[in-house]
């Protein structure tokens, strides 16, 4: 299991130093997923990683054998846009979560504003493309920034006038940061990353399910040298 002192350094996905993601820690490795596959057949071993496990796990990734990634566990502190955190709690299987609650909690100033806006994809009502210079970027700016002022400070004057927490945050924004513990385990967050970070996610999500991965990998080095080797056709 990770400590402390051997804990990466938080990535900032976003690029405003709110945003983020952090390992908090991880139970498991390549060799736990090998021993999951073979105890079927009494086959585990505790010798260091070979050439047969690393077959092995090529062999449980191309014939979509799930079970055996589903015994690591990884766990990561997330503080993200509350619409980018509304797709992510999409996925369920195989996924915990705990947030932070503004029903015991009062919500802080910390509002996500995009570096750049994007346009409507004109044939996918699900997707953006990036401004073709015919955006104001400045104009749109402004009216978010504005936006998040009367709504921040509603809920303030909600608050000084006696309001419950529970319902003052009803006028908070999507874009008000929130914070959570998210755990997966390997196979949950390999098929978070297959959709995820995907040219159809949006494009803050894709920045997140990154952040994850790069998060993930070394400590399962030999599965996502696998899974991308496949998912990239190789």
């Amino acid at each position: 299991m990770t400590t402390p002192a051997t804990l990466p350094p938080t990535l900032y996905p976003l690029g405003d130093g709110i945003g983020s993601v952090s390992l908090v820690q991880h139970v498991g490795d390549d060799k736990m997923i090998v021993n999951a596959a073979r105890t079927s057949f009494g086959g585990e071993n505790d010798f260091p990683l070979d050439d047969r496990d690393e077959k092995l796990i090529r062999y449980l990734l191309r014939h979509q054998h799930g079970s055996p990634f589903e015994h690591n566990l990884i766990t990561y502190h997330v503080t993200c846009p509350i619409f980018v955190d509304r797709q992510w709690v999409r996925h369920r299987v195989g996924v915990s979560k705990n947030e932070r609650s503004l029903r015991y909690t009062e919500a802080e100033e910390q509002n996500y504003t995009p570096r750049e806006f994007r346009k409507q994809a004109p044939s996918n009502r699900q997707a953006s493309v990036e401004d073709d210079g015919t955006l104001d970027q400045a104009a749109a700016a402004a009216v978010w920034a504005e936006a998040w002022r009367q709504a921040f400070g509603a809920y303030g004057e909600l608050l000084r006038l006696g309001v419950t927490r529970e319902q003052a945050r009803g006028v908070l924004p999507l874009s008000l940061y929130t914070t959570s513990y998210y755990t997966f385990n390997v196979r949950s967050l390999l098929h978070f990353l297959a959709l995820r970070d995907h040219a159809g996610a949006q494009h803050e999500m894709i920045l997140y399910a990154r952040a994850l991965a790069e998060l993930a990998e070394p400590l399962f080095p030999v599965t996502f040298r696998e899974w991308r080797a496949l998912h990239s056709g190789g």
